[in-house]
């Protein structure tokens, strides 16, 4: 029998491009948590009264934990889109103490039906299964998310430069079971970054999930972007803070697969699956 995924996870090897949007701050605060309708969560305030939209799209390609035995166990490498809202977490939903900033994830498609479960299971993330074809370029990353034909979103990140050592921790919240749960996530990265409405591009398809992010009000041009060197995390359990209602709208289901498309190509070259092709029979 396999053994169950033990946290924490170790991601040694992710290829991050992500860029931030503005979106409307009252659209972003209608997908918040609540307690008996009172937000947990407020939208983090942006420029114009508007709130924070990261877009990332990550290539993991080497994932671990440590099972009861003490060896090393891997995950399936997979692909996956994020679109996080800035948020500001006061006293309240921390049980106490000081304010703080962090996100709250609305999409989060990936490439594998492990990577799906296990982000359902264990914190309650909105995650399905899609497919992603990533065009890897000197000083630019894209990835193309569609799901059975239909195209999601297509978003370009170009940055380049000296690369810099970035945050040491990210703070994400989630609601699992009618519960609210933090995770700070330890980060080693170093980053390119490039500023203004150049740095990256997101257009939007014709689908439902891009329809409700047409909803947000989200910028397409970003207020900067930035792309990986070097990155590598480690991502624990989630702690409980409190009840939380269900959260509004529905999680898109995505189809039921054991792996979606998941495709490298880089320029002049074709795109290479980055799962193994099925034994023929």
């Amino acid at each position: 029998m396999t053994e169950p995924v033990r946290l924490p996870l170790a991601y040694h090897d992710t290829a991050v491009a992500c860029s931030y949007h503005l979106a409307s701050a009252e659209a972003v605060a209608a997908l918040l948590p609540r307690d008996r309708g009172r937000l947990l969560l407020r939208p983090l305030p942006g420029p114009g009264g508007r709130t924070p939209v990261a877009v990332h799209a990550l290539r993991h390609r080497t994932v671990t934990w440590t099972g009861t035995d003490g060896g090393t166990h891997r995950l399936a490498p997979y692909g996956e889109v994020g679109v996080t809202a800035g948020v500001l977490a006061g006293p309240a939903a921390r049980g106490g103490g000081r304010p703080a900033t962090g996100g709250f994830v609305l999409q989060l498609p990936v490439t594998s039906r492990e990577a799906r479960d296990l982000g359902r299971d264990e914190w309650g993330l909105p995650k399905w299964l899609a497919d992603m074809d990533f065009l890897d370029a000197p000083g630019s990353q894209r990835v193309r998310l569609s799901e059975d034909g239909v195209e999601v979103l297509v978003h370009t990140v170009s940055a380049g430069g000296p690369a810099l050592r970035g945050t040491r921790s990210r703070r994400l919240w989630s609601v699992r079971d009618g519960r609210l749960l933090e995770t700070t996530t330890p980060v080693l990265a170093r980053w390119q970054a490039r500023p203004g409405p150049g740095a990256a591009a997101l257009v939007l398809g014709d689908h439902p999930v891009a329809d409700a992010l047409r909803r947000l009000g989200l910028s397409p041009a970003p207020l900067a972007a930035f792309r990986s060197v070097e990155h590598r995390s480690t991502l624990p359990a989630g702690r409980t803070l409190g009840p939380a209602d269900p959260t509004p709208g529905a999680v898109h289901p995505g189809r039921d697969a054991d792996l979606g498309r998941f495709t490298v190509a880089h320029p002049g070259t074709a795109a290479l699956s980055q799962y193994p092709e099925p034994a023929s029979v």
